[in-house]
């Protein structure tokens, strides 16, 4: 699909521009990153939505003088430089002011004037019309239009500007009695033990205090909604809906009936406080799942389908990270099991400095609820675990053990008000692999080197960098000894060198014996709409970076790629957290670098 951010810091020229409009009558309208208007008797009133939307989400572009009803016909505008004036205007209108990049574009000797909105930081949302305000003034992209922001998400984005203190917030009604005595024991000599000298010279109600346990309100000390959340026998009897629900449907889709005309396998609602939330839709999810075949090391044992620590970690991330407002508590915790992939759903989206993107690769510790997060690093469950370790690491450990197991790595997505993590239910090692690899016929082979062989055969070619992200290897030596063994036994050939190096799977010839493939630089001409969409962009762009920063100049140069494609591509890998930015948006010397996930 084509993007906005094709253009980012740079000026479109009439072939980039003839290109994009190509690409939209091949898609046949425009999408959630680019809005075209006729614009021929003035700027549309309405123009400052799609601004605040584009700014709200991950930037966009505005393009005047275009006819999107006549199969997008260059129509022109009539003074493009007073439309150039009335859009800054406009942008400026915005709070905070949207700092536009607009240009006026000639095609066959019509004007079209451009506006490159950005995507605002994340601390400064929601854009909206000034004199409107945020509730009624904000907008965000629905795919090729605008909708009004719900009051929900307008509370979580100007949430994100301050700190969240809905965790420690008084239960008026309730008092230590609510609260586990035995669990509390041992919390409490846990952390004389571990904090130091401070917690053992005050009294179990001062520690309580001290530790956001306990709060004043009312002169009574009653417990804060992390106490309850966190010790309380059963703290649905004062949040009703601050527990778990968990539906497994028969099909690929809700609503669609099983074999015996039933619209669910299992549909529970799950109480209690957090460890028991965590422990026991585990248990449902294993009831649900089925134990299949998978290779570690140079052996085959029995597993589930989703590893037990994967779901444990998801969980806790859902239930520590969720959002505890007021609007958010009517709400709970989702999770949605299909044949097919496994989804977890929590109220409120990513909070502070965190992208999506970078989850996983980047530690950053940030959340909402800090007191909860503390008091759980603290809190063990039944095997002495402690339930989360708040090191900003627990994303990390998903993707590691998934590696481990040989499964696809999870998918997140963030909708302002939902935050979603999907599990595909799918291993690279199954039984058809194992098959497959048993008649390579050339020796033992390590567990990464398997997972890296059956990548290959799915038509993918690697580098060191997805070497090491796809198999849990840590060092880029062990990585490059590993699929240099590939290489001397003509399993892999190799193109290029050093940092650039891809890996590509051998052959089969006529004879049944392995051959070398073949692997081409890309093309300097690819055509402007398929190859757009084609993912040999995106390996063109992961190929070219290997172990450097480039910019997107001289990944143009590199990979004989147009500057909207180079953008395009940098984008969806961005996207899927496999690149990462270094330096501002707007600038020709940002560049960019590859993220091991």
């Amino acid at each position: 699909m084509p993007s906005a951010r094709w253009l980012v810091g740079e000026t479109m020229d009439a072939a980039e521009l003839r290109d994009l409009l190509a690409d939209l009558r091949q898609l046949g309208n425009d999408h959630s990153s680019c809005e075209v208007k006729r614009a021929r008797g003035g700027l549309p009133a309405t123009l400052w939505e799609t601004i605040s939307a584009f700014a709200n989400a991950e930037g966009g572009l505005l393009i005047l003088g275009v006819d999107e009803r006549c199969g997008f016909e260059v129509t022109g505008v009539q003074e493009p430089g007073a439309m150039e004036a009335a859009l800054g205007a406009v942008c400026a209108e915005m709070e905070p002011p949207v700092r536009a990049q607009i240009t006026t574009v000639e095609i066959d000797g019509r004007m079209v004037v451009t506006c490159e909105v950005p995507m605002l930081a994340r601390d400064q949302r929601p854009c909206h019309k000034r004199n409107l305000g945020p509730w009624a003034g904000s907008r965000i992209r629905a795919s090729d239009g605008d909708r009004r922001l719900t009051d929900y998400e307008v509370a979580v984005l100007l949430a994100n500007r301050s700190d969240q203190r809905h965790d420690v917030a008084p239960v008026p009604g309730a008092s230590i009695a609510d609260l586990d005595q035995d669990l509390l024991a041992g919390f409490l000599k846990r952390i004389r033990q571990t904090k130091g000298e401070i917690f053992r010279r005050v009294s179990d109600e001062k520690a309580l205090t001290m530790l956001n346990v306990l709060t004043r309100h009312e002169a009574s000390l009653v417990p804060t909604l992390a106490g309850l959340l966190v010790f309380g026998v059963y703290p649905q009897t004062f949040e009703p809906q601050l527990g778990i629900t968990f539906v497994a449907y028969p099909a690929n889709a809700a609503g669609t009936v099983g074999a015996l005309g039933e619209r669910f396998i299992e549909n529970q609602a799950i109480d209690g406080p957090i460890p028991v939330l965590v422990a026991e839709c585990v248990r449902i999810l294993k009831r649900n799942m089925r134990r299949r075949s998978v290779i570690t090391g140079i052996y085959r044992v029995e597993e589930w389908e989703y590893p037990e620590e994967v779901l444990r970690e998801a969980l806790v991330n859902a239930l520590v990270h969720r959002d505890y407002s007021e609007f958010a508590r009517g709400m709970q915790v989702q999770v949605e099991m299909y044949p097919d992939r496994l989804l977890i759903r929590n109220p409120g989206g990513l909070f502070g400095p965190v992208e999506v993107s970078t989850l996983g690769t980047v530690t950053v510790t940030s959340s909402r609820n800090r007191a909860l997060l503390k008091i759980l690093e603290d809190t063990p469950f039944g095997d002495g675990h402690m339930v989360c370790e708040n090191r900003g690491s627990g994303i990390a450990r998903i993707r590691m053990v998934l590696t481990e197991a040989g499964m696809e790595q999870p998918r997140f997505t963030d909708d302002i008000s939902v935050f979603t993590v999907e599990f595909p239910n799918h291993t690279l090692l199954d039984e058809d692999a194992i098959t497959w690899l048993g008649s390579l016929g050339r020796g033992p082979l390590s567990r990464p080197q398997m997972a890296a062989l059956v990548m290959m055969r799915n038509g993918t070619a690697i580098t060191n960098s997805d070497y090491r992200a796809a198999t849990g290897v840590p060092d880029s030596r062990v990585a490059s000894r590993e699929l240099r063994d590939l290489v001397d036994r003509g399993l892999v050939a190799r193109h290029g060198s050093r940092g650039g190096a891809t890996y590509r799977l051998a052959v089969a010839g006529a004879s049944g014996q392995l051959e070398i493939a073949e692997i081409s630089p890309p093309s300097t001409t690819p055509d402007p709409v398929v190859s757009e969409k084609a993912p040999s962009n995106e390996s063109a762009i992961l190929a070219a970076l290997g172990r450097a920063r480039l910019t997107r100049a001289e990944l143009q140069a590199a990979t004989g790629l147009k500057a909207h494609q180079v953008s395009h591509a940098l984008r969806l890998l961005r996207t899927q957290g496999l690149v990462r930015m270094v330096g501002q948006a707007r600038l020709r010397t940002t560049r960019y670098e590859r993220l091991s996930n």
